[in-house]
């Protein structure tokens, strides 16, 4: 058939298959999709004669010329707009076209263009359906007074998405009843010295009220933009979000704890809270788990299958527990994590940050022990701060289908230990033949953790078939029951008495290992991989642990430690 023949409906959906493949805005301008409707008249009449066509203008345009003359031959059509705007002209182009916007996501933004958020908020939006702002700046844009009750002079009947990074408005201009998604991120911290005092004191009602009429949310976000109001009291009302899907809340733990209890949502919907530990008497942290523990059994249990802890210090600690029903479909054995970065799919992630140093250990246990884990079977643990205090064998005895561990970091050397039976000895290490009494319970410290296994039970996890092994110094020493290596090797030989079979596949990475002592753990498992590096080359390889002291409330920087 010749091309002039072909009909005009099927030349514009060839058209359409174009611009999909290639955004109509791109750096280079070298629009391919473009230059197909120029071929020959009748084609270039069939692009002009579809608006639609037209209507998308998305990347980062900087040809002002080639915009107006998207603009002008998308006509009236609905747009969708998606810039990164870093030039005012570029954003002053499409305000004239607000009235049949369907989309309009503007990220990049800075404090220059704040006066022309201020112009969209006032405009009238009849067809937006999505409303997408992001500025990039160390503090958000406030914007206290726009002039009427609701964005968009309450003409946006159609707004469902409203997303808001570093942008922020009062909750009372926010339009209520049709929204499904709303996301308002701030910076960790910064709101308090960005919104006054009298404001926050109005918009805390306000905030109760807004969330009371938008029984549609599918997505709700809100980080660090709570009202700290919240943190005093909870307001007593109750919230009935039925179709909530996604629930994610980042400020104080007694914010959080109190908007909780308001919530009545789905047993179903993904719970991601991002906490800042208060650190007071009161024990916000410890009073959220219980409110947390009562949405996830309410009124269908969930079960997880797979979990990821991560602990890091800088002068505080960070804790993060991911938990997901999802379990990985294969095991690589290469040096990627097995589990992946479950955050975006995870039922679960309840993360406190500014955590002291005497309350971690407590914190970690609570929260482990509070989740519905007896079916898990995929356990990573990252954490490069040195800590014996943990239980970990009392933490997850009951977790007797796991299949699947991962410890990455110097931090876990306490864990990976956990996994070997300790032997009854009261000979500390290096001491050759020196003896010193002590009480059945000091002579199990060669186990952190106070093992309640025993050699009759064999080790923890008997389903064990896959162990990772990350940034690990098996030449470690500085411990009650010895060498690292000396350690895991027993426990992989304990495992072959106790269960008749062989560990099905270990993995080294990143480690701090001999050839020979590779070789050794290598006979002791089916598969073995390794990546061929005894340690890290040059000084910069080595850097320094730390590890709490709870005499002196301190850290102790171990030096030359492997990290």
């Amino acid at each position: 058939m010749p091309i002039s023949l072909i009909p005009p409906e099927v030349l514009a959906r060839i058209f359409h298959l174009l611009v999909l493949e290639e955004p109509p805005c791109s750096r280079q301008q070298d629009l391919d999709w473009i230059r197909a409707t120029h071929v020959c008249h009748f084609w270039r009449q069939v692009a002009l004669g579809d608006s639609s066509l037209w209507a998308t203008i998305s990347c980062i345009p900087t040809n002002t010329e080639l915009i107006s003359e998207m603009l002008a031959h998308a006509r009236d059509a609905p747009l969708d707009i998606d810039i990164g705007a870093q030039r005012r002209e570029v954003i002053l182009m499409f305000l004239p076209h607000l009235h049949h916007t369907r989309k309009l996501r503007l990220y990049n933004l800075s404090m220059l263009h704040s006066d022309i958020l201020q112009t969209i908020y006032d405009l009238e939006a009849p067809v937006l359906e999505h409303l997408e702002l992001g500025v990039s700046a160390s503090f958000p844009t406030f914007f206290q007074d726009l002039g009427g009750t609701t964005l968009f002079k309450g003409q946006a009947p159609r707004l469902q998405t409203l997303f808001l990074i570093q942008v922020l408005v009062p909750w009372s201009l926010i339009p209520r009843g049709q929204l499904t998604q709303l996301k308002i991120v701030l910076s960790n911290g910064v709101s308090p010295t960005v919104i006054p005092p009298a404001v926050e004191s109005g918009d805390f009602n306000q905030l109760i009220d807004l969330l009371a009429n938008c029984p549609g949310l599918e997505t709700l976000v809100l980080e660090h933009c709570l009202p700290s109001q919240l943190a005093q009291f909870s307001h007593g009302q109750t919230i009935h979000l039925p179709r909530l899907s996604r629930l994610c809340l980042g400020g104080s733990s007694s914010c959080i704890m109190n908007l909780m209890k308001m919530l009545r949502v789905p047993s179903s919907t993904t719970l991601h809270l991002r906490c800042i530990s208060e650190n007071t008497l009161a024990h916000s942290d410890r009073l959220l788990l219980p409110v947390v523990l009562a949405k996830l059994q309410s009124p269908a249990p969930v079960e997880f299958q797979n979990l990821s802890i991560t602990v890091t210090l800088n002068v505080y600690y960070s804790l993060k527990v991911t938990a997901s029903t999802i379990v990985p479909s294969s095991r690589s054995p290469q040096p990627q994590d097995f589990g992946g970065d479950v955050d975006g799919d995870a039922e679960f992630v309840l993360s406190f940050d500014e955590v002291r140093l005497g309350n971690y250990s407590d914190l970690l246990e609570r929260v482990c022990k509070m989740l519905p884990i007896s079916n898990l079977e995929f356990l990573s643990i990252s954490s490069f701060y040195i800590g014996d205090s943990v239980n970990w064998v009392e933490l997850f005895k009951r977790c007797t289908k796991i299949t699947a561990i991962q410890a990455i970091g110097g931090g876990t050397s306490s864990f990976v230990r956990a996994l070997t039976i300790p032997e009854a000895t009261n000979t500390k290490p290096n001491e050759k033949g020196k003896q010193k009494r002590r009480d059945d319970r000091d002579s199990t410290l060669a186990q952190p953790g106070r093992s309640t296994s025993s050699a009759a039970d064999g080790p923890i996890f008997p389903k064990l078939t896959f162990l990772s092994l990350k940034r690990q110094d098996f030449s470690e020493g500085q411990h009650p029951s010895g060498n690292l290596f000396d350690v895991v090797e027993r426990g992989l030989r304990q495992r072959v008495v106790a269960y008749n079979t062989p560990l099905e596949m270990l993995h080294i990475y990143n480690c701090f290992i001999s050839a020979q002592h590779a070789e050794a753990l290598q006979k002791l498992v089916q598969k073995f991989h390794w990546d061929q590096d005894e340690g890290f080359d040059g000084f910069d390889n080595f850097d320094d642990y730390v590890r709490y002291n709870p005499d002196t409330d301190e850290l102790e920087v171990l030096m030359g430690a492997f990290f």
